[in-house]
């Protein structure tokens, strides 16, 4: 069964009615202008077909049957959530927001929050969610389309103007991102006339990095044709953009004419708190409706099973409701599962940690240099003194120079980052787990003690080999 919308439904979205024709019915702060009605039988209206043909229903929150997919806990990611909204509220100057974080930060959450809080203030948006699994919705082919079929939810008449557009180049959407884009330009002055104030409409695209198909022509195209959008005198629009800080979407921001509200969800955003809370709940909600509850001891889960949790979670979201998912399933019985995940009892089948470990390997298959990703990762999980990794892995392989480790920590910086000092540092700590673990990581299995025999033998021979530095270089390490 398709998922794209129906002729019937494209138009009759809007009506001469005005309480039916917002898809929000709580808008304040939209004017739907009255007398309008759209039929698809008006040969007007028969241009339209072919931008309803090209829409992405899954890219557009709560269509497409993805109306359960995860939010944001309550009472979770208030600042972030905060800074956001007083950003859509006129705070600042800037006309992008870019909130960028690592694999698995809880991006998506805070982005579906944020745009259903919108819809509940009667926020006028327009959102695109990418996914690179859905192959709908992993390219940039369909999103300005789908931007346009929710303009008209907003502003019908708008559709008068699109008709005559499509009637006379109907083959526009096959034309670059930047000729698309000239469609929603045109519908500058009745986005502004109906809209009180001057009250800003906003486009939210969520998972950036995630647009698959050309990632380095199309994710580029994207930013730069939608930040010259934002960016003319009489634009309506706001963009607010999430993503991972990957190194394209980093230099692309970087060329942008105009400057970005960015924000990275770090660990100055307390996450830590915030996922104690998600998984504190969980484990409640676990307590009073799984099918095993009876059974359940009541000082069941310990304060050290919780914290446990936390800890291997650092800070991102992704660890813990992976956790939660699969102790809370009803097949499962709780104590079980929690004993799997903590690794006190081995699992057959079914791992707990199958999304997790999806993601991992996703990341680790992209990089280009898998010989030299393979020793960062073992010398960052290995050696234990106060040596920067940039500088072991020098003295391990003369290749190692800074530039080599840099470009290959760059692509794994969904998950890695290198700091100033040269240490390699882990997002998640889930990931040593994951790399020292060959029934999970399969060929990106690291052997540490191999690993660390090997590093001996050859620093041992540069300690014998090297007499006019060894003094340093045995103090060092």
């Amino acid at each position: 069964m398709s998922n794209r919308p129906t002729e019937d439904f494209d138009y009759q979205m809007a009506s001469s009615n005005a309480a039916h024709t917002s898809v929000f019915p709580n808008a304040n702060r939209v004017r739907i202008e009255g007398n309008f009605t759209a039929n698809i039988n008006t040969p007007s209206k028969s241009s339209l077909k072919v931008l309803y043909q090209r829409v992405a229903p899954n890219a557009i929150l709560n269509k497409g049957g993805r109306g359960e997919d995860a939010r944001c806990h309550p009472g979770t990611r208030k600042e972030v959530i905060g800074l956001m909204e007083r950003w859509m509220d006129g705070a600042g100057n800037d006309r992008i927001f870019w909130m960028s974080g690592p694999a698995g930060g809880g991006k998506t959450a805070i982005m579906k929050t944020v745009t259903e809080r919108a819809a509940s203030r009667g926020v006028p948006t327009a959102n695109f969610f990418f996914f690179r699994g859905d192959s709908s919705r992993n390219s940039a082919h369909p999103v300005v389309a789908t931007i346009l079929y929710q303009l008209f939810q907003f502003y019908p008449s708008c559709l008068d103007i699109a008709a005559k557009a499509f009637a006379e180049r109907p083959r526009i959407l096959d034309e670059s991102m930047e000729e698309q884009c000239k469609l929603i330009s045109t519908l500058f002055p009745i986005i502004r006339q109906s809209s009180p104030a001057g009250a800003p409409t906003f486009l939210l695209i969520d998972g950036l990095d995630e647009c698959d198909v050309e990632a380095d022509r199309s994710q580029r195209d994207i930013l730069c044709t939608f930040e010259h959008l934002v960016m003319k005198d009489d634009s309506p629009f706001r963009l607010l953009i999430a993503s991972r800080r990957e190194p394209r979407i980093q230099m692309t921001f970087n060329q942008l004419q105009s400057t970005a509200c960015s924000i990275f969800l770090g660990e100055e955003y307390s996450p830590q708190n915030d996922i104690r809370i998600f998984v504190q709940t969980e484990f409640d909600n676990l307590r009073a409706s799984h099918p095993s509850k009876g059974s359940l001891p009541s000082a069941w889960p310990s304060s050290s099973d919780v914290d446990a949790i936390i800890a291997k979670s650092s800070g991102q979201f992704i660890y813990a409701a992976t956790v939660m998912r699969y102790i809370s399933h009803p097949s499962i019985v709780p104590t079980l599962g929690l004993e799997r995940v903590m690794g006190f009892v081995p699992v057959v089948n079914n791992s707990p940690f199958a999304n997790l470990d999806n993601i991992y390997t996703f990341i680790l298959d992209r990089v280009s240099d898998a010989d030299a990703m393979r020793d960062i990762l073992s010398m960052k999980m290995v050696w234990g003194s106060r040596v920067s990794d940039m500088q072991l892995l020098s003295w391990y392989n003369s290749r190692y120079n800074n530039a080599l480790v840099e470009s290959c920590v760059s692509e794994l910086s969904a998950i890695v980052k290198l700091d100033e000092r040269g240490y390699v540092r882990f997002y998640h700590a889930s990931l040593d787990d994951f790399l020292r673990d060959q029934a999970r990581s399969g060929p990106y299995w690291i052997d540490v003690d191999a690993f660390f025999a090997k590093v001996l033998v050859v620093l041992s021979r540069k300690c014998i080999l090297d007499n006019s530095s060894s003094t340093n270089f045995q103090e060092d390490v």
